[in-house]
This record gives structure tokens, C-alpha cells and sequence, in this order.
């Protein structure tokens, strides 16, 4: 009988660890998706976002000269 009772413990165990692992692959997936739902980065360097202040002085290399 200890054989059956450590048969059913081991299939137990893999059953909890089945589960924690479908948990945790969900919830990843929840947060990739919520990754992906934000819009895309706008790398491109030369764009200018915002204008400086009126009487700021400029920060481009050609005005410092």
C-alpha cells in the first residue's frame, strides 16, 4: 500500500507544479499583452518634440559660436 500513497503524492506534485507553471504563463502573458497595447517609441533623433522658450538660448552647436 506505501507504494500506491507515493504514487498519488508524486502524481499530486506534478498536478501543483502543472498548475503554478499555467499560472505563472498567464500572468506573463497578461503583461506582455499590456506591453503591447503601448504605442510604439519614436526613435528618429532628428525630431524636434518641443520648442524652446522665447529668449531661451538655443542648445544646437551653431548657435554656441
Amino acid at each position: 500500500m506505501p507504494d500506491n500513497d507515493n504514487h498519488t503524492r508524486r502524481i499530486h506534485d506534478e498536478a501543483a507544479a502543472i498548475a503554478r507553471q499555467s499560472a505563472y504563463i498567464r500572468d506573463l502573458v497578461a503583461r506582455s499583452c499590456e506591453i503591447l497595447k503601448q504605442p510604439v517609441p519614436d526613435t528618429f533623433l532628428g525630431r524636434r518634440t518641443h520648442e524652446p522658450f522665447p529668449g531661451e538660448p538655443s542648445s544646437s552647436p551653431e548657435d554656441e559660436r
